[in-house]
């Protein structure tokens, strides 16, 4: 709604020269003078996006529907009533935010550019973009895909560094600057894909899914890490990146991913997703490789630390031995004798014991052994008046019934050996 309190006749005014041309000044200056006096009294409603403070204190944002958006200021002397009208209906002023706001139209001459300047702000709820990102924020945590324990660890240094970015933008420029800055001969490769509109999204995921595809299992063209970028914007600009199929195939993704999307205050459904988030591109590339020369720097520290820690031991060896007389080395090695010459008696003496002892057990155990065997000898048994009868094949004879008469017989005495004939059989 806009108060309209009359309509002044717009007249281009003749430079000195009456030339038919005006400057761009004056063009502007009279742009200026005629909107700014036409649309001094408006009302608007609209959803606040890319609201950022500035260092001077003003608040700088965007008012937007869904078909257009207009540039808006509320200056630092405006704010404390703001907040404080928030503060009564419990609510912040942030992007997304629904609001009705009250100003009027102003032209910034030295870029052309209008805003309005805000002095009355009514919250009304969440913004439609707002309200989808987080609805799908909730629905996709609850999935687990911002789970910090399935995220993957970077490499500490990788060898090649695959970007997912559109080929034309700056921030593919400031993240190649920075790579190169920091290590010159890092291998790099680039998905090209479009960063912004309706075709954004299915890009942006079939670029990761590319690198995952062909870039994980090939050996040659193998990507250690994979990095999301896209410089600053809008939500709507960096819209593609809050959407669904984007924040399922980073999660999917095998190679690990970080992100650096927009400036330091975007946060998008990417981020959330990725194994780690960057504030900028250019933060996401200084992050994801080290520098050459700290590593080289820290390679020489460690190596001077090795060698001094070593000299240090070794000069401590030298100045002790330097300090020693000779007399002293003498006790010393006696000392070290002595004690080397005792352990070795102490060894032989328990070897010694040990073998005579297991000797003696040994013969005792034979004697017992022998004795079995002795009882059980036949020898043993004719020492007790037993005799051994054979025939003269050596057959022993156990039975009457194996023998016939006037067979020649042998006797085994304990003492000797008869020859005796049968003259009868007695059973």
């Amino acid at each position: 709604m806009v108060n309209i309190g009359y309509t002044p006749q717009i007249k281009f005014m003749q430079n000195s020269t009456n030339s038919q041309y005006l400057s761009v000044s004056d063009l502007t200056h009279l742009i200026k003078l005629n909107l700014e006096s036409v649309f001094y009294d408006i009302y608007l409603k609209g959803e606040v996006s890319n609201f950022r403070p500035s260092s001077n204190g003003h608040w700088y944002f965007s008012l937007k529907d869904n078909n257009s958006s207009i540039k808006a200021i509320i200056f630092k002397n405006n704010q404390q009533e703001i907040l404080k009208q928030l503060k009564s209906n419990n609510q912040d002023f942030e992007n997304g935010k629904e609001v009705l706001v009250e100003g009027r139209l102003s032209v910034y001459e030295k870029s052309g550019e209008y805003s309005i300047i805000i002095n009355k702000v009514i919250p009304i709820g969440v913004g439609e973009l707002t309200l989808r990102f987080q609805l799908l924020k909730e629905k996709l945590s609850s999935e687990g895909l911002f789970d910090e324990n399935k995220k993957k660890s970077l490499p500490k240094y990788p060898e090649v560094i695959g970007i997912v970015t559109s080929p034309t933008g700056a921030a593919l420029q400031d993240i190649l600057n920075v790579l190169k800055r920091r290590f010159a001969t890092i291998k790099i490769i680039v998905f090209p894909c479009s960063v912004q509109g309706e075709s954004a999204k299915y890009e942006i995921s079939k670029a990761i899914e590319c690198a995952n595809y062909h870039y994980k299992i090939n050996s040659d063209k193998k990507v250690d890490t994979l990095l999301i970028a896209r410089g600053g914007g809008s939500i709507e600009d960096l819209w593609a990146f809050n959407e669904e199929i984007v924040a399922r195939s980073i999660f999917n993704s095998t190679i690990p991913t970080i992100t650096g999307i927009g400036h330091e205050i975007d946060f998008t459904i990417a981020d959330f997703c990725a194994d780690l988030r960057a504030p900028t591109p250019s933060a996401a590339a200084e992050i994801v490789v080290k520098n050459k020369e700290d590593l080289v720097n820290s390679i020489s520290s460690y190596k001077l630390r090795i060698e001094a820690g070593f000299n240090n031991y070794i000069e401590k060896i030298f100045s002790r031995f330097e300090r020693c007389e000779n007399e002293r080395l003498t006790t010393l090695f006696e000392r070290i004798y002595e004690e080397k010459n005792l352990n070795y008696s102490y060894s032989n003496d328990k070897f010694t014991n040990f073998f005579k002892n297991s000797y003696e057990n040994s013969k005792k155990r034979f004697i017992k052994i022998a004795e079995k065997l002795n009882n059980l000898s036949p020898l043993s048994v004719l020492s007790r008046g037993y005799s051994l009868v054979t025939d003269v094949e050596g057959n022993v004879i156990k039975s009457s019934k194996d023998l016939k008469k006037d067979e020649t017989l042998y006797i085994k005495l304990n003492s000797g050996k008869i020859k005796a004939g049968i003259i009868d059989i007695i059973e």
